[in-house]
């Protein structure tokens, strides 16, 4: 059947058919361009697989290799440790009735020798020369035995004290004290020592006077037994550096002086 030219002006256009190329063939769009490049901090680690954004940890025993372990506290002036060889100490206390400073010396593992000066607020004022001797020990517990030696100069003549230094201290011309020392520390780095102290006193008067008329002449020395017991503790703040107080009573022989004194200081002590 016929198609009528109206049925041709109504029909929808044909698409045209592809036309086959006869050049070369068109080049593929190049690649999009890589991503710019980020380096991880040096200081972490990957994140593991299965944990989410967080980062891995190192196990406590990987710390332990990497970090340095802690140098223990061995500096000691008034416990019972020695110093060790080739080694030195300080201290500065504060306290009642004395003043005083140490400075201590290593000659060997268990020797060590030193200088110090004590005064009761300028009052009197003695110039020391000590020396400690380790006699046993292990990582915690120690024991040691220590002499001191001093003149002490006096700023009013005994006949015109009354109970000023010579009362409050026990002390007279010449003071050798030899000391008995026990002291315990824990087995961390940081751990407290604590020590008691026994400590005996002859003190030889060099200036005595009479009391009474009747009594004559007095010798040319007149010795003096003073007791000391003690106890305390340092405190490491670093490997070098502790905080030290003791306390205790000093018990006087003579029946001039202060028949017990209680006594009490706080310092440092350091290898600075």
């Amino acid at each position: 059947m016929a198609q009528s030219p109206e049925d041709d002006w109504n029909a929808p256009p044909v698409a045209p058919a592809p036309v086959a190329p006869t050049g070369e063939p068109s080049l593929p769009p190049p690649p999009p361009p890589p991503p710019p490049y980020f380096e991880p901090p040096r200081n972490t680690l990957p994140p593991m697989p299965g944990s989410g954004s967080g980062l891995l940890k190192p196990r406590p025993e990987v710390i332990a290799r990497i970090r340095p372990p802690e140098e223990r506290n061995r500096i000691s002036m008034l416990a019972a440790p020695t110093l060790g060889a080739g080694k030195r100490g300080q201290m500065v206390l504060l306290g009642f009735p004395l003043l005083s400073i140490r400075a201590l010396f290593a000659l060997g593992d268990r020797f060590d020798l030193g200088v110090g000066f004590d005064t009761y607020y300028f009052l009197m004022n003695e110039p020391r020369v000590a020396m400690r001797v380790g006699l046993a020990g292990n990582e915690n517990w120690s024991f040691a035995a220590s002499l001191e030696g001093g003149y002490a100069f006096f700023t009013q003549r005994a006949s015109r004290e009354s109970r000023s230094s010579r009362w409050l201290t026990g002390r007279r011309n010449i003071n050798i004290s030899p000391a008995l020392v026990v002291a315990y520390q824990g087995n961390r780095p940081r751990d407290g020592r604590i020590f008691f102290e026994g400590r005996y006193t002859l003190a030889l008067d060099t200036e005595p006077y009479a009391t009474d008329p009747l009594v004559g002449v007095p010798p040319a020395v007149v010795p003096g037994h003073n007791v000391s017991l003690k106890g305390g503790a340092e405190l490491p703040l670093s490997s070098k550096t502790a905080f030290v107080f003791s306390f205790g009573f000093d018990i006087h022989g003579r029946d001039v002086d202060a028949v017990v004194m209680p006594c009490a200081s706080l310092g440092l002590v350091t290898s600075l």
